[in-house]
Parts: C-alpha cells; structure tokens; sequence
C-alpha cells in the first residue's frame, strides 16, 4: 500500500474533476478505495473553501436627478406681428 501526501491527493482529485469520470469508475481505473477517496476528496474542498478573511470594498453609487423647469414665454400676438419674451425677464 503506497502512502500519498496531502498535495498527492489534491493532485488525483484535479484529476478526477478533470476527467469527467464519476469517482468510483475514476477509482477503480487508479485502483483506489472510493470510500477513502471522497473523504480524502471532502478534506481538499473543504480546505481550498476556507481562504480565510477577505477585504470588503463599500461601493456606494449615487443617483442626483436634475431637472429644470422651464417658466412658459410671454407671448404677444397682435396684426402687426407675434413678440415672444423668456418668462425669466423681470417686469
């Protein structure tokens, strides 16, 4: 019975994701024990899952609706011609 490593068994697991083949075929073609091999398999997912803490980055976004209101033109309409002025001209 050959001892592996920790990295010996990450290795055979990569290669089993990699391969497309169920466990129990991908053990029986590397003559290993399917029991062993997934609680070997849950120890190295479980292990790659934990990376600790991680840095938060606050992303804040802030929507300003702008809008203008526009004062209706002074509007003069007479035989002679049509006289417009903005609705912002003081009196």
């Amino acid at each position: 019975m050959q001892r592996r490593t920790l990295d010996d068994w990450k290795s055979l697991v990569d290669k089993q994701i990699a391969s497309g083949l169920s466990v129990p075929k991908f053990c029986q073609q590397h003559q290993l024990n399917p029991k062993y091999f997934y609680g070997r398999k849950a120890t190295i997912v479980k292990n790659e899952s934990q990376t600790g803490f991680m840095q938060a980055h606050v992303v804040t976004q802030h929507t300003m609706m702008v809008s203008e209101h526009q004062k209706a033109n002074f509007s003069l309409t007479t035989s002679a011609g049509e006289l417009s002025l903005p609705g912002t001209t003081s009196a």
